[in-house]
């Protein structure tokens, strides 16, 4: 029996369309944010499970809780520290480190065991270096503390986001945790490794926000010709596209399996406009699928292809691949008049005599350290290695605002190495440095900016050169 609509049906087709092509969108596009997000965080937890059990194999478990009863390091503890301060210096991680953790009281929660320290650190900063059955005062929230005496009741690897904040700016780091015990069993505390995953999750919002606009026009796209065949349709086969589209919704909405998200075929079979615009729209989905798996396979690809053709195999920090794209995109910013930036031109000196004088190894040893203090100085910007002996920094944000301090730090921490008599020659640290800020009025491209640096740089490597001569 014939309904009476009080709507037009091709207005109805439109708006079921419509509605269709919405939750299709809003389907695939969390699909892919939960897939892509998933893949990234299971990277960081199989590096940082790596280093868990890497490191946990190094621990003599009934040594340390000796050490901890007594409260005396023993030879193998020393050992253990020498071995994590070492790892710290050559993995990309925050901290490395051994706790207990006590209650969730606000202050002395967790009990200090054992720390990992970089090179600079030790030199720099050595008030940072725990103390054995030391208690942490304010240094854990109650929140934080939390998560680690949850961690602590397992016996596998746990993982967990935290925030810290260091200078006024919010860091987002991951934590891995893995309880330790002795041979008896007896629980002595935590192995805990820190990860920054802050540009992590920029990178998942930026993905997210790219592939949504994807699909939300091809979802327009579809709409336009699906009202385009609505006057062709009757009530029952559009009825069935519906009750398809609203099963396809509700069934595969939120899940993270690739394959799932196709629409089930509504079996119409009109041999007319209904029939093929069914077909399309199963099609459609496929195609989305086979587009969310390809976009997922060629931004893995092209993230590891990325990674090592701008990285400087020696300091792991970008190379001078990695500083050409940086400058085109600079350059873009230069001309839309968005740009406020500063460059560091850091020159190494007496590499050459090192390496004439105390080999390879050596010289390659007093890069990564110039290295280690050019980066931890201008922790904001990014840092590159163009040449042997040189470096760039991009000063921007909070380094910019503060260039002008940490050009002093940089200064005076290499005058410092330079003059200390109690370390290796090849530990003694000396860079002449020049910096330039962007001038809008008379800079058109990064590298004005840069020349003037290097030119400032070299004045200075003649005024040193000078000095040491006098």
């Amino acid at each position: 029996m014939p309904h009476d609509y009080k709507k037009p049906l091709g207005r109805s087709i439109s708006i079921g369309c419509i509605a269709f092509i919405a939750l299709l969108c809003l389907v695939l596009s969390i699909a892919n944010q939960m897939i892509y997000k998933t893949g990234l965080y299971h990277r960081y937890e199989d590096h940082i499970r790596d280093i868990l059990t890497f490191t946990r194999s190094q621990i003599d478990t009934d040594d340390l809780e000796k050490c901890i009863q007594t409260g005396e390091k023993s030879s193998k503890y020393l050992e253990l520290q020498k071995f994590m301060d070492t790892f710290k210096d050559n993995a990309n991680i925050h901290y490395l480190y051994v706790i207990r953790p006590l209650n969730d009281n606000p202050v002395d929660n967790v009990m200090d065991i054992i720390a990992a320290m970089s090179t600079y650190e030790k030199k720099y900063m050595p008030e940072m270096e725990v103390t054995l059955n030391g208690l942490t005062g304010e240094g854990y929230s109650v929140e934080s503390v939390r998560k680690y005496l949850k961690a602590a009741g397992t016996t596998d690897i746990s993982f967990f986001s935290s925030d810290f904040e260091k200078e006024g700016i919010v860091y987002i780091d991951y934590t891995g945790t893995l309880p330790i015990f002795t041979s008896t069993g007896k629980y002595i505390g935590l192995l805990c490794v820190d990860i920054d995953i802050t540009e992590i999750r920029k990178t998942v919002r930026e993905s997210t926000l790219v592939n949504l606009i994807f699909i939300i026009t091809m979802g327009i796209v579809f709409v336009i010709l699906f009202i385009l065949w609505a006057h062709y349709n009757i009530a029952k086969p559009i009825q069935k596209l519906e009750n398809s589209v609203t099963a396809f919704a509700y069934q595969h909405k939120g899940k993270e399996n690739v394959e799932s998200i196709v629409i089930e075929d509504p079996d119409i079979h009109t041999n007319n406009e209904v029939e093929s615009l069914a077909n399309a729209v199963v099609k459609m989905s496929k195609d989305m699928r086979s587009y969310v798996e390809h976009v997922i396979e060629a931004e893995s690809k092209a993230r590891t292809m990325s990674e090592l053709a701008n990285k400087d195999a020696l300091t792991c920090i970008r190379n001078k691949t990695a500083y050409d794209s940086f400058a085109d995109n600079m350059n873009k910013q230069i001309e839309e008049g968005k740009a406020e930036f500063a460059v560091a031109m850091v020159d190494l000196n007496h590499l050459k005599k090192i390496n004439d004088t105390y080999g390879h190894e050596h010289g390659n040893d007093y890069i990564k350290m110039s290295c280690s203090v050019i980066c931890h100085i201008f922790d904001h910007s990014p840092v590159f290695r163009i040449g042997g002996d040189e470096f760039v920094v991009i000063l921007k944000g909070e380094d910019f605002k503060n260039r002008e301090k940490l050009l002093i730090e940089a200064t005076n921490v290499f005058k410092s190495t330079s003059e200390n008599e109690n370390v290796e020659p090849w530990e003694r640290l000396s860079a002449a440095i020049g910096m330039a800020d962007f001038d809008p009025a008379g800079d058109k491209t990064l590298e004005d900016v840069f020349n003037r640096a290097d030119k400032t740089m070299y004045k200075n490597k003649i005024a040193m050169k000078a000095m040491r001569e006098e």
